[in-house]
């Protein structure tokens, strides 16, 4: 294994940090203020005034009384008054779990206070956030398992000390900048130590060999086998990969072609990849509690499709990742969902029927337990309607006052009354008896997605019964023809899949196939 440091400091006008990796060699640089007196500064900062003589001979002071305003003085945070401090859970989703010192499991509870030597855990589509006394905080991503160790807060300025030890998965900061004296904010992986005194910044262990480092504010110091180098803002730094050269972090992707809303679950969010994005970072929140994670996976594509548990509106976090494996600047997107229920199953056609008669009958899924809203109309856009109310039986027959094109479409209603997404518009085209209509094989139809190589598969099973489907037939069109299919009472479940890795899984109450 080789060893690494990574040091983290953001460049303040006022004062500045000079930091080893090591806690106890810590220097803060105090800028004099008119009146100070080398005794007042230890009554007000120091652990005890015997430290005075000592730091009277480190910074070379011949009068303790008397120090020059605007000259600098090194005092080690060693040296400067401290308490021992916790960590307050701050917010948590998923499936997450803490253990103390003595490996005892812990109950996690918002507004909670955990001392050193507790380790913390989250699973897949999880995080755990964590607030320190300053105000910082330290998100824990999916699959992360990270222990506090030393945490200190130095009450006469505010600032703290915080050390962690990352074994695994990815961490998120945000070190609020003390102006007096730089809080000490340390992250260590098995591969490297990262030290922050005020940033933005992001840590993932990748393997023990590799830790990679992403900085949005602030500056780095990377001190590795390769030698010193800096990062500023908006690089990061890989340890296998660049020899640790920084590297330009990609900017927010745009997402052009993002949805503002989908009827479909999972929608299928896509977007146009920008030059150099490989591959990106995306998590689902919804869109009321912005950290509170639900969904979060790596795509090698700009795409992204998100089973969602239920109508709303959410928020898409995605940050693109370039060749080096470095994750750049977040892009958000708000979209809303609205898929349920799902439309009723129809018996419909492909492409317009035609009839002699001027009657219309819909024949659904729909049923007392399971009603739908029926809208027919003259034109294709449903404003001259004809019909516009509930169906709660799987038939339905209306009169027709006139030949022409009669176009219709049905959704279902949510319990609350609410209707779910139509299905796609069907049109009915009543000739008259003089002429010799087109007569197309009646289909159990399903609405269409917006897939450019969807593959629809039908399976069937008696209703009440389980094991394997009776039947199963797979068609590039949301139909089958009735006559592919058997009779009687059944149970419908329909897979949508295409070449890019989207899948849906419709089911549907019982209905009767004549």
């Amino acid at each position: 294994m080789t060893s690494k440091a990574i040091l983290l400091a953001l460049c303040l006008p006022c004062t500045t940090a000079i930091a080893s990796t090591t806690a106890d060699t810590a220097i803060w640089q105090y800028r004099v203020q008119a009146g100070d007196t080398l005794w007042s500064l230890a009554s007000q900062h120091l652990l005890s005034p015997s430290y005075v003589p000592m730091l009277q001979a480190q910074n070379h002071i011949a009068n303790p009384y008397k120090l020059p305003p605007g000259s600098v003085l090194n005092i080690p945070y060693a040296w400067v008054k401290q308490d021992v401090a916790d960590a307050v859970l701050d917010d948590m989703s998923g499936k997450v779990g803490a253990q103390g010192r003595n490996g005892a499991t812990l109950n996690l509870v918002r507004g909670q206070h955990y001392p050193s030597g507790t380790r913390f855990s989250t699973g897949s589509d999880a995080m755990l956030r964590l607030k320190f006394q300053d105000g910082s905080t330290l998100v824990l991503n999916a699959n992360t398992t990270l222990t506090l160790e030393n945490q200190a807060y130095y009450p006469s300025t505010g600032a703290i000390q915080s050390q962690s030890q990352l074994d695994q998965g990815s961490t998120g900061s945000s070190v609020i900048p003390n102006l007096l004296m730089p809080s000490r904010y340390r992250i260590q992986t098995p591969s490297a130590v990262t030290t922050v005194r005020g940033t933005e910044f992001r840590v993932r262990s990748e393997s023990r060999e590799d830790t990679a480092a992403e900085v949005l504010r602030g500056k780095v110091n990377v001190l590795g086998q390769q030698g010193e180098v800096d990062v500023p803002a908006g690089f990061g730094s890989r340890g296998t990969s660049g020899n640790g050269q920084p590297v330009a972090l990609p900017v927010a992707p745009a997402l052009n072609g993002l949805p503002q809303s989908s009827e479909f679950n999972p929608p299928p969010l896509r977007w146009q990849a920008a030059a150099g994005e490989t591959g990106y970072h995306l998590s689902i929140n919804q869109s009321s509690s912005s950290q509170a994670l639900l969904l979060e996976r790596d795509s090698a594509s700009a795409a992204f499709f998100p089973p969602l548990a239920q109508n709303g509106k959410y928020r898409l976090t995605a940050r693109a990742i370039n060749a080096a494996g470095l994750q750049g600047f977040d892009s958000q997107r708000e979209f809303t969902l609205r898929a349920h229920p799902l439309p009723p199953l129809l018996v419909a056609s492909l492409g317009p029927q035609q009839q002699r008669g001027q009657s219309f009958t819909l024949r659904s899924s729909a049923d007392a337990s399971h009603p739908a809203w029926l809208q027919v109309a003259r034109d294709p856009g449903f404003q001259q309607l004809l019909f516009d109310g509930r169906v709660a039986q799987p038939s339905l027959t209306l009169k027709l006052p006139a030949q022409g094109a009669w176009h219709w479409r049905a959704a279902s209603i949510a319990d609350d009354g609410a209707l779910g997404p139509y299905s796609d518009a069907q049109t009915l085209v009543v000739t008259g008896w003089l002429v010799l209509p087109d007569i197309r094989p009646d289909a159990l139809a399903t609405r269409r997605y917006p897939l450019p190589d969807a593959r629809y598969t039908l399976s069937l099973r008696r209703a009440g019964q389980a094991g394997a489907p009776l039947l199963q037939l797979t068609s590039d069109q949301p139909l089958w023809p009735l006559r592919d299919l058997p009779r009687g009472r059944f149970a419908v479940t329909i897979h949508i899949d295409d070449n890019n890795g989207y899948h849906a899984e419709e089911q549907y109450p019982s209905l009767d196939l004549p």
